[in-house]
């Protein structure tokens, strides 16, 4: 979050501890920093926490501090020597067919590009679309 009055993080913690209780809303917070381009950060135990603390801040301090909530990346994943045999269009079934335990179904994989590394090995960089990183917060 970032003040839209120009106020320092320090205003901006001060103005959040007055305003908001934590603990009365049963939030745990694990991290409440300043950041360098003036943001300051909350790190919440789970998704719900985050999401309560972020309309509660809204609800009390939407005229003076901006808020969102971060969302998460794709993971990429980078699959190594490669055969010759498996392209960017069959890659996704290949994949699917020899990993039956991940419970990954079509479309939860989309190739991004194949390469070829210094020892003349063939590589594929892969999106993961179905699987959240870590896990949701």
């Amino acid at each position: 979050m970032k003040s839209k009055e120009n106020q320092s993080t320090e205003e901006i913690k001060k103005l959040l501890k007055t305003k908001i209780d934590p603990v009365n809303m049963k939030i745990g917070i694990r991290k409440f920093k300043s950041l360098k381009n003036g943001n300051v950060l909350i790190e919440a135990d789970s998704k719900k926490e985050i999401e309560r603390s972020h309309s509660q801040i809204r609800d009390k301090c939407g005229d003076k501090i901006e808020t969102y909530i971060q969302k998460r990346r794709t993971p990429s994943l980078i699959i190594y020597s490669v055969p010759e045999a498996v392209t960017s269009e069959n890659a996704e079934d290949i994949i699917l067919a020899q990993n039956p335990d991940l419970k990954l179904q079509e479309g939860d994989i989309q190739t991004k590009f194949i390469f070829k590394s210094i020892r003349k090995t063939r590589n594929i960089v892969c999106n993961l679309l179905g699987i959240s990183p870590a896990s949701d917060y």
